[in-house]
C-alpha cells in the first residue's frame, strides 16, 4: 500500500461576496479533487489545538502525526534542523523574516518575495554587522531566515512575546515588537536592522524597480530544539517529505523523513507543482509514503490575492493530484487531501477552525459526495477534534 498526502497550504477559506458567497476551493475548477471525493470520503480536522497559535508548524505537525502538545518549541529550531544549524540545550533559534516598513508600519512581511540571492547576500551583510560571540543569522529561502542566540534561554527569551509579522500587516511596528523580560536584545538588533539595510544597493535597486525593499528583520518563532520519535518507529513505514519551506522539511529531518529537494520549488506562486509530483512518485518506489506540501495558496491568503488563490488551487489539482493519480491507476494507494489551516482572503492571516480533509483509495468507504469543499465536508459526521487522529485512520490498513 502507498500512503500520499497532499497539503495545499492555507486553501481553505470563508465564503466570499465577490464569488457569489462561494469560496476559492468551491470556486476552483478541481476535477481531479471532485473526482476523488465522489469515490471516498470527506470530514473535517482540528489541526490547531486549543490554546496554540494558528500556525504552519503547529499544523503540520499535527498533520505528521506528532501532537505539538508534546512536541513543539517554537518554529525557529524546526527551520535550523534543515539548515544544519546544531542547537545546544540553551540556545534558541528565531525566524528572521526581511520585511517592508513603510511610516511605521509594516507593508510586506517577505519584502516583496526576495530572491534567495538578493536575500543571501543582505543577510550575509545583517551577519556582518549584528553578529557577536553568541549571536549568528543564517541564510533561509528568499525572505525565510534564520538566527540563533546561544545560551538565549538564560536570558528567558522563550517566555517573551512575538508576533507573526504576517499576522500585523498593515499595522504599527511599535506596538507590536517583541515584549518581556530581556526583549530589548531583540528589539535593539531589529531596530539596528534598520539603517543597516537601508543603505545597501540591493534595496536602491528594488526600489528603483518599483519593488519592496527588505529594509528592516523581523525576528520571531523562537524555541529550543525539539526532541521527537522516528516517524517509522511510531508508524512503522518508511517515508519522504517534500517541500519549499525549510520548516516542513525541518520537521522532516527532525523525524526521520527522507527529505527531497526539487529543482523550482520556491514556495510561492510559480512553485514546480509538476516537479513536486514526479519526486513524489520516484520516492514511492522506495518507501510507502509520501509528504506533499504546497505553500502557495497560504501566500495568496497573506496577500490578499483571490485571483492567484483560485488558480494555485487549480494548479495543485491538475499538476500534483491529477499527476500522481495517474502515475499510481494500476497501484494500492491511498490519499489524503487536507489544508493544514484557513488562510482567508479577508482577513490575511491563519485561523484555527477545522479544515475540510478528503480521503480516498484503497479500503475508504465511499460516501455520498460531490466535490471537495468546506461546504461538502461539513455534511459529513466524520470529525476529528485532534489533528494526530487523522493521520492513524488515515494509516489503518
Amino acid at each position: 500500500m502507498k500512503y500520499i498526502v497532499i497539503i495545499p497550504d492555507g486553501a481553505a477559506d470563508y465564503p466570499i461576496d465577490i464569488l457569489g458567497g462561494k469560496t476559492p476551493l468551491e470556486i476552483a475548477e478541481t476535477p481531479f479533487m471532485d473526482s476523488l471525493a465522489k469515490q471516498g470520503a470527506l470530514g473535517r480536522v482540528k489541526t490547531i489545538p486549543r490554546g496554540f497559535t494558528p500556525s504552519s508548524d503547529v499544523a503540520n505537525l499535527s498533520l505528521l502525526g506528532y501532537d505539538p502538545e508534546s512536541y513543539y518549541t517554537g518554529r525557529g529550531p524546526l527551520e535550523a534542523a534543515n539548515l544544519g544549524v546544531e542547537l545546544g540545550e540553551r540556545d534558541l533559534a528565531f525566524r528572521c523574516n526581511f520585511i517592508t516598513v513603510a511610516e511605521g508600519k509594516l507593508h510586506d512581511y517577505s519584502a516583496g518575495h526576495i530572491t534567495d540571492k538578493e536575500s543571501k547576500i543582505l543577510i550575509e551583510h545583517v551577519n556582518k554587522n549584528l553578529s557577536t560571540k553568541n549571536i549568528e543569522f543564517f541564510f533561509g529561502t528568499s525572505y525565510r531566515n534564520l538566527m540563533v542566540i546561544r545560551g538565549g534561554a538564560d536570558l528567558g527569551l522563550g517566555k517573551i512575546k512575538y508576533f507573526a509579522p504576517h499576522d500585523i500587516i498593515g499595522k504599527e511596528i511599535s506596538k507590536h515588537l517583541p515584549r518581556g523580560k530581556n526583549s530589548e536584545v531583540l528589539v535593539d538588533l531589529m531596530n539596528r536592522s534598520k539603517e543597516i539595510l537601508g543603505l545597501q544597493e540591493i534595496n536602491k535597486v528594488r526600489i528603483d524597480l518599483g519593488e519592496n525593499p527588505a529594509n528592516m528583520i523581523w525576528l520571531w518563532g523562537c524555541g529550543p530544539k525539539p526532541t521527537m520519535p522516528a516517524f517509522e518507529d511510531e508508524y512503522r513505514i518508511k517515508g519522504a517529505v517534500i517541500s519549499a519551506v525549510d520548516l516542513i522539511k525541518g520537521i522532516g529531518r527532525i523525524v526521520g523523513l527522507k527529505v527531497l529537494e526539487v529543482e523550482g520549488a520556491n514556495g510561492y506562486y510559480d512553485t514546480n507543482y509538476l516537479g513536486k509530483a514526479e519526486a513524489a512518485i520516484k520516492a514511492l518506489d522506495t518507501c510507502d509514503f509520501v509528504y506533499i506540501h504546497i505553500e502557495a495558496p497560504d501566500e495568496a491568503g497573506h496577500n490578499q490575492d483571490l485571483r492567484m488563490k483560485i488558480a494555485c488551487i487549480e494548479r495543485i489539482d491538475k499538476f500534483i493530484v491529477g499527476t500522481v493519480l495517474e502515475k499510481l491507476k494500476d497501484k494500492d494507494f491511498r490519499i489524503l487531501i487536507t489544508p493544514d489551516h484557513p488562510t482567508p482572503i479577508s482577513l490575511r492571516t491563519h485561523t484555527d477552525e477545522p479544515v475540510p480533509f478528503l480521503l480516498s483509495g484503497s479500503g475508504i468507504e465511499k460516501d455520498d459526495f460531490s466535490s471537495y469543499s468546506e461546504k461538502e465536508a461539513q455534511n459529513s459526521s466524520l470529525y476529528f477534534d485532534k489533528g494526530v487522529d487523522l493521520l492513524k485512520h488515515f494509516l489503518t490498513k
